[in-house]
This record gives structure tokens, sequence and C-alpha cells, in this order.
């Protein structure tokens, strides 16, 4: 059986598949965090019941691309029952969407869902009453607590036993409308022969809508004084504050990459220490089976780097960034990001929903990419994926560059500045390019404390791509590196030398580690380790690969999500980007 969730953003409709199938999507509580249509699977007495997560979306009429994508979800899919998730919390504006849902004809099933948070704010919902006045039956729920998943579970068991009672009631008949609000509204389906504007006609529907749902709303609930005005509460209203919590939040984020520089510097000392002794059995172990030789040699040397460096510094880095990004998603801090950037955001043509895709960068770029798509206009989108392709780099890359910095005494606090300074640019000239115009409304979901399971897997779906994409990449690239050195092969770029290090103050086999970002540049740093840099050089190069080119994944969703011409743009862009900053930290940078 098909079942499609469709509700408002914030509602928590990925948690509520969580806690029910417990599959692991994510369940981030801000809008469009489920760019792309999500399926989970729960079977119930030998009965698979299939579960859509579509994107939030306030009205299937909407414009925007999550209303096109759930109106066509709804209209062109054959479906056993849509599942409306409401915010208990918030329930007039969430039955709007309802009963545009039942003016369709749909059937569906109401999972009233945060029951426990409305009651901590004083709000008693009759539920039974609300089932009375849809015709259509409701469920209290909630994901943190799990109330309600026993009851929701029975209904599933009823459909089993009678499934046509979930078939859709909407009429077959093409262009046909069922409305349900008042007698003195129909709608034939004949738009052609209409004498009311489709814009009259929109309106009119939408205010009689939202005057069905305010009514059912008083009607259905009543509001006594809050349960508690618990810590949280009072931290919330602190937060929210424009200028205070501006503050707080950028605390927050300096807070963060302290901690993220600081774990991967410690762990580093003693995995280390563990994986040295593995390192060397395996070294010696290659060089004992394989006859002696230049593959011996190649493949002695690179398969024990290809699986400490990953281990020591980018697994701990992708694990930290995994973590505090589930920590904002869950608390609903993240949200508050996009508010407080907001004005900031508007030097660069974009809003601050652009905070979302670009704190996500941090994590990986490809699916920041597809974030982008909560952004309204392909113009903020074109800014933001040129940003994350350029700027932004992912825990992986993070993980390698302060490494190398360590190692080669590096200036971490130039190559960070140099990032800022270029990022503010880049993003000031974009916004010339495409200003913005329109103004956003931001709905702010309520602060609360993280659930563990949730965190949990966040951390387990960004932290799975260390094994399944990160560490066989490494490892190949290892392999090829050191073929490369053993073989002499770089030595070819030695006619370079001249041009790069006049130019940009490195020498080219450096040079060739820019043009590696090209496939993945967490992989570019690798190449570096093997050369013999000054603090200088090593500044440079490292500023120069965090400033380049998009690796391959990003290049091929970038053309899947703008097209071809535009990454043509921002691959001409990123290799200036990277080759001016080389010049001018070359002429500024003492020597």
């Amino acid at each position: 059986m098909k079942l499609i969730l469709v509700g408002n953003p914030n509602v928590g409709k990925s948690s509520v598949i969580n806690t029910l199938t417990g599959s692991h999507f994510f369940a981030s509580n801000y809008p469009g965090t489920s760019t792309e249509i999500e399926k989970a699977i729960l079977k119930i007495n030998g009965t698979e019941f299939e579960f859509y997560d579509t994107l939030g979306v306030y009205s299937i009429y909407s414009d925007r691309e999550e209303g096109r994508v759930t109106r066509s979800l709804l209209e062109e899919d054959r479906h056993d029952l849509i599942i409306n998730i409401v915010d208990a919390s918030n329930l007039e504006r969430n039955l709007v969407l309802t009963y545009e849902l039942l003016e369709r004809g749909y059937s569906i099933l109401v999972l009233l869902n945060q029951v426990d948070r409305a009651r901590d704010l004083g709000i008693q919902i009759n539920v039974a009453e609300l089932t009375q006045i849809l015709q259509s039956p409701v469920i209290a729920f909630s994901a943190t607590n799990n109330e309600g998943v026993s009851e929701f579970r029975q209904f599933l068991e009823q459909l089993i036993i009678k499934p046509h009672a979930a078939e859709d009631k909407i009429s077959q008949q093409k262009g046909q409308q069922r409305l349900i609000l008042t007698e003195d509204f129909s709608c034939s389906g004949n738009c052609g022969n209409c004498s009311i504007s489709k814009a009259t006609c929109s309106l009119d529907l939408d205010r009689k809508l939202a005057e069905k749902a305010r009514k059912t709303a008083q009607m259905v609930s009543s509001v006594s004084s809050p349960a508690s005005h618990n810590l949280l509460n009072r931290v919330q209203n602190f937060i929210d504050r424009p200028y205070i919590g501006t503050i707080v939040l950028l605390l927050l984020a300096y807070l963060g990459l302290v901690v993220l520089t600081k774990f991967i510097s410690f762990s580093e000392g003693p995995i280390s220490s563990l994986l040295e002794p593995l390192s060397n059995l395996l070294h010696n172990w290659i060089l004992s089976v394989m006859p002696p030789g230049f593959f011996a040699v190649v493949l002695a040397k690179a398969i024990p780097e290809g699986l400490v460096i990953p281990f020591t510094i980018i697994m701990p880095a992708m694990l930290m960034v995994s973590l505090l990004m589930a920590l904002l998603e869950d608390s609903g801090l993240l949200p508050r990001y996009s508010v407080a950037m907001e004005r900031f955001g508007r030097l660069f043509g974009v809003s601050g929903q652009a905070v979302i895709p670009l704190s996500l960068g941090f994590g990986c770029r490809t699916p920041a990419v597809m974030a982008t798509r909560i952004l309204p206009n392909d113009a903020q989108r074109f800014i933001v994926i040129t940003l994350l392709s350029i700027v932004i780099p992912c825990a992986a890359t993070v993980g390698v560059i302060v490494m190398i910095s360590a190692k080669f005494q590096a200036s971490l606090a130039v190559i960070v500045l140099t990032m800022l300074i270029v990022m503010m640019i880049l993003g000031m000239l974009l916004s010339r390019l495409s200003p913005r115009e329109e103004a956003f409304i931001y709905e702010l979901p309520p602060l609360r404390i993280p659930m563990a399971k949730n965190v949990w897997s966040k951390i387990k779906l960004r932290f799975a791509g260390f094994f399944t994409e990160v560490l066989p990449l490494l490892l190949l690239m290892s392999i090829a590196i050191r073929a490369l050195i053993e073989s002499h092969l770089l030595e070819i770029f030695n006619g370079m030398e001249h041009f790069t290090r006049m130019l940009f103050g490195i020498p080219a086999e450096a040079f060739v580690a820019v043009l590696i970002t090209i496939f993945q540049r967490y992989l570019a740093p690798l190449v570096l380790l093997n050369l013999d840099l000054t603090a200088r050089e090593a500044t440079i190069a490292l500023s120069m690969i965090a400033l380049s080119l998009p690796c391959l994944p990003v290049m091929v969703v970038t053309v899947r999500e703008l097209g071809f011409k535009s990454l043509i743009k921002i691959l001409l862009m990123g290799f200036t980007t990277s080759a001016v900053v080389g010049v001018v930290l070359n002429l500024i940078l003492p020597v």
C-alpha cells in the first residue's frame, strides 16, 4: 500500500516516518529539508506499506517547486491514503492545507503531531470533535514520546482487513473539483466558460479555506495557562531577540569551529598511535607477498598511507561536522541562523535562508547543492551554488587542511581570513549580476532539546559516506599519487617551475595539487604531504586549494540543477579565483 505524507514545513513528517518505520530520514526542522521525495517501508502482518515523505508545503496550489512536486505526486501517482501531518501547536494555519486536500476529494488520515508540545503551551484539542468536523480519522501523535504509535498501527491493520476503505473518493472526471467549504461557492470544473478570473477565484478560495480553518480551530481547541515556563522557553525568547540572538548565534558558530579544529588536533595523536603498528604490519606484509619491484614499493607505501590519513584526520572531521549539523538541525537553531544572516545575505543578493545549504556544505557539498532548492529563484540558487563550489570546504577538506597546516606550520589564520574575504567579494560581485528584490518570511520552529535517536540517525547517514565514498577514493588516489612520485612523472612539471614560483610563489608540484581539486578537493592536499614546503608555500598552496574548482560530484549535480552553461561559468570563476588568490598572497606574504 502506498501512503503519502503531506504537511506544512516544520510539522515533523520525517520524524514521524522515523518513529513509525525506524527508517533513517533527515528529520531536520526547517523548511525544504526533504529536497527529494523519500521512501520508507513498514511491514505489518505480511503487508508492505510504502511511506512517501513529500516536501513541506503551505498549499498544494503553490507555484514554488515544493508545491508543484507535491501536487504532481498527488495527481499523477496512484496512492491508497494521504496522511496529513498537522502541528497541534499551530492548528489554525495547518488546517488550511487539510481543507485543501479535502476540497480536492482526497481520502485522508489526519495525524495530529506534537501534541505534547501543544499541551506544554496550554493548548487542549478535542480529537473526537475534530474527527466529526473533518469527517476523517484523526490520531493524536507525538514522535518525541511515541504517543499514538500503537493507534496508528491499529489503523493500518484495519486497512489490511478493509483496503477499499482508504481508496480515494475524488471524482475521476478530468478537471472536476469537489468543494466542501460553503454552499455558496461551487466549481463546475469548466474553467473555459467561467466568468470569474483565475486570480479572483484563487483569492476567494484562499479566503474561504482560511476562514474554515479558523472556525474549526476555535471549535476544537481551548487554551489555558502554559504548563510551564521552563528554561528552554526562556532561552528561546532570549535567542529570538534580533540583535542579541545574532550575537549569540555567531558566538555559537565560532565555538563550533573551535571545537572542530581542537577535536581534529586532539584525536590525531591517539588514532595515529593506534594505527601505526597496523600500518607497519601492512607495509611489511605487502612487501613479503608481492614480487620485488615498482608495484610492490608503490602499494606498500600507498595502502598504509591511504588508510592512516583518512582515519586520523578525515574521519574525525566528518564525525564532528555530522554531530554539529545534527545538533543544529534537531534543536531548531539552524533556521534561526537564516534569520540572523538575513541582513548579511542582502550583501550577496540572497536571503538568509541561504545559510542552510551553505552550512550543509561543510558536511558535504553535493547534497548542499541540492538543498538550494529551498531558495526562491534560480538567481539566488546560482549565487549560493557558486559559493559552495568555490569557497565552502567539505568536512574531509577541512580535516586535511588542518593536518597539512600543522605539518608545515602554515598559517591557518591566513587561510581562513582569505576564504572569508573571497566569499564576501565574490558574493557581492554576484549580487550585482543578480540583485535580490523580494522579501522573505521565515517560520521559526520551537527551540528544543535534540532527540538522541534523530541525532544518531543523521550522523549515521552523513558518516556512511566516509566508508562508501571517501575511503575508497582516498585509497585509490593515494596509490595514484605514490605511483607518480615513484615513477618520477611529476618531474615533467619542472618546466613550469619558474612560472609557478614567479606567479604564485609555490613549486610546480604544488600547483598540480590545485589542479587535482577537479576530482575531489580533499584529495589535492595529499600531494603536498610528499613535498618539502616552507610555511609560506604551504599557506599559499592550501589557500589556492581551498578556493578553487568544484569537485566532480558537485559538477554533476550542478549540471542537473542549473544546466551546463552555469557550470562553465562556475569553473571559470573558480580557476580565476584560485589564481588571483595565489598571486595576491605571493605579493603580500613576507618571504
